[in-house]
């Protein structure tokens, strides 16, 4: 796969050792924006996520993310940005390093 990506780490809110290592995950987004009276206002991109290394003895893990669209805030995936994933609900708090 011939993408860009920037390297995180990644703090799961449930067990992550049955996830994939080293393959892209496909089925997580990131929603920028707000939720009023139920209903989400803003923009939402798809994240492909690659776990690396799983962090012994916690629920953490290195990773590598990237949006799969060009049109995606790509800038703001700079040192020390944090966003969560969703992928029914918040999974992971992500923090590019």
């Amino acid at each position: 796969m011939d993408r860009r990506f920037n390297k995180a780490f990644i703090n799961w809110k449930k067990d992550p050792s049955k996830l994939p290592v080293n393959e892209w995950m496909r089925d997580m987004v990131v929603n920028y924006g707000e939720i009023k009276d139920k209903t989400f206002y803003g923009d939402t991109w798809t994240v492909l996520v690659r776990i690396t290394r799983h962090i012994d003895g916690t629920w953490d893990t290195y990773a590598d993310v990237a949006f799969i669209v060009d049109e995606a805030p790509w800038h703001l995936l700079e040192t020390g940005y944090s966003f969560n994933l969703w992928a029914g609900k918040d999974i992971a708090t992500v923090t590019i390093v």
